[in-house]
């Protein structure tokens, strides 16, 4: 008889995660239509046990052996490690949403619609066929879409999320018909097989037989991809929806999305383009550049804490866009270095940003206003959090001892390697530009506050441990940054 532990097991070690979120959320969606209660914040818990699981499952293939499933799904360096990511910061924004759920009211299909959002993120990130990509990034977009206006009530959420809603459609259409040029050059969906037949037959790289159709698809797909990151210019949506919607859902907009988007683009990149012409790639530098700039300008005058934030997160977006062009083949380039410095970052920038946006809500709550004036005295009535958010946005500035900086160092480190010195002089000097805003709000936390108002601020114990791991992940990640480097380069 075969041995059915070695056949399942491919498919457990590839898809194990995915099932086992997709068996969550359809367990919380049925508990939630069965159960009538009021309260219904123990769905949130039951869905962290769901989210849990699947990172065991995750940490225990985390080593196996790369293959592929059904020739669709595949379990190698990108999949494994931002799967790994994924589920972290979906633990985070549970962990967020728990505590937010019992200081304002929230619909109770937050829950499950997280969970098929995370569902889909991985999808993104472990498939290599675009039918399963495309699918994965819709049911990602399509939750999104209704998290961010779940809050009826309010014409801010009701309004950030149309425009979500409009601009992420346009992103989709645009992607979508990107795709089906790489289909219609290529005569198939599979990203492996493109690439076999890319890079075993000399001369039969799509750009070499189809250089203009080849330029045009990476355009379409760099710029659909575009919206859903939020680069600039398809930026727009970003600060009214970050602005409207629950604050656990801007964390979630902010990283977990993106964190997703970025391995799916990553993918593209290295299955498709990155034997093809090297011209394409200054394109991702014009929005890489764009982004920098954009975003940290536009945030100098925000008073705003979350658009604020919404605009520095199309800065780093624009940071972690530099590897990307970089991917071409008249450089001798290391791709596994550039692999590893975009999953650095993103781990540095998931924890300092989802640390900041709960402080964020904290004090935002607690003040009863979203105005960085807030912050005023946060120190003499809550030196942990003033603490804890001084930690976040030394982290987004890239200041030392903290992950931030080791991610931009060590992208700068592969802009001077690779030749393309320029971009990591433009990642420091609007890195530069940053340390006004989020220096000024460093400022206003050490700042004496004469307000009558100024209460002692207690955050849950909730709240607390997720400050606590977001602060750990921060400053580990910034002291002994090998502890994920050598996990990288084992995987590599």
């Amino acid at each position: 008889m075969p041995n059915l532990d070695a056949l399942h097991q491919p498919y457990w070690s590839a898809m194990g995660p995915m099932i086992t979120l997709t068996v969550a959320a359809f367990v919380v969606m049925i508990l939630e239509f069965v159960f009538k209660s009021e309260d219904k914040r123990w769905l949130h818990g039951l869905s962290m046990l769901g989210v849990v699981a699947a990172l065991v499952v995750a940490i225990w293939h985390f080593y196996a052996k790369p293959q592929a499933v059904l020739a669709t799904v595949q379990n190698d360096i990108i999949a494994t490690m931002f799967t790994l990511l994924i589920l972290i910061t979906a633990l985070l924004v549970f962990l967020f949403t728990y505590d937010y759920a019992a200081q304002v009211k929230v619909a109770s299909e937050h829950t499950y619609l997280i969970l098929f959002a995370v569902v889909g993120a991985l999808a993104m990130v472990s498939s290599v066929d675009m039918v399963t990509l495309y699918v994965g990034l819709e049911l990602l977009s399509v939750s999104s879409y209704i998290l961010a206006a779940l809050r009826t009530k309010s014409t801010r959420s009701v309004e950030g999320g149309i425009k979500y809603l409009l601009m992420g459609s346009i992103g989709s259409a645009v992607l979508l018909y990107g795709l089906s040029f790489i289909y219609g050059l290529s005569g198939t969906t599979n990203l492996g097989e493109l690439f076999s037949k890319q890079t075993l037959t000399s001369g039969a790289s799509l750009f070499a037989q189809y250089p203009a159709v080849t330029v045009l698809a990476f355009v379409l797909i760099l710029g659909g991809l575009g919206f859903k990151l939020s680069l600039v210019p398809f930026h727009m949506w970003t600060p009214d929806t970050y602005d409207g919607a629950p604050t656990p859902i801007s964390a979630f907009l902010s990283t977990l999305s993106k964190t997703a988007v970025f391995g799916m683009l990553l993918r593209m990149m290295l299955y498709v383009f990155s034997v093809s012409g090297s011209n394409m790639f200054y394109l991702a530098s014009l929005l890489a550049v764009a982004s920098m700039l954009v975003g940290n300008l536009i945030a100098l005058p925000q008073r705003n804490m979350k658009r604020l934030l919404a605009f520095s997160s199309v800065a780093q977006a624009g940071y972690v866009l530099i590897p990307f062009t970089m991917f071409n083949e008249n450089n001798v380039v290391d791709w596994t270095s550039l692999v590893n410095s975009i999953t650095f970052y993103l781990f540095a920038y998931t924890f300092t940003t989802v640390g900041a946006f709960a402080i964020v809500h904290v004090v935002s709550h607690a003040r009863n206003s979203g105005d960085s004036d807030a912050l005023l005295g946060l120190y003499q009535r809550s030196p942990w959090l003033a603490g804890a958010l001084t930690i976040f946005l030394l982290g987004l500035a890239g200041m030392p001892l903290t992950a931030g900086f080791v991610g931009k160092f060590y992208i700068f480190a592969d802009t001077i390697h690779l030749h393309q010195a320029w971009l990591g002089v433009l990642l420091f000097l609007t890195s530069v530009v940053s340390f006004f805003y989020y220096f000024g709000w460093i400022r206003k936390i050490y700042q004496k506050s004469e307000a009558k108002d100024s209460v002692l601020i207690r955050p849950s114990g909730i709240m607390n441990t997720l400050l606590g791991l977001c602060v750990l992940g921060t400053l580990i990640l910034g002291v002994v940054p090998a502890t994920l480097l050598h996990a990288l380069a084992k995987l590599a």
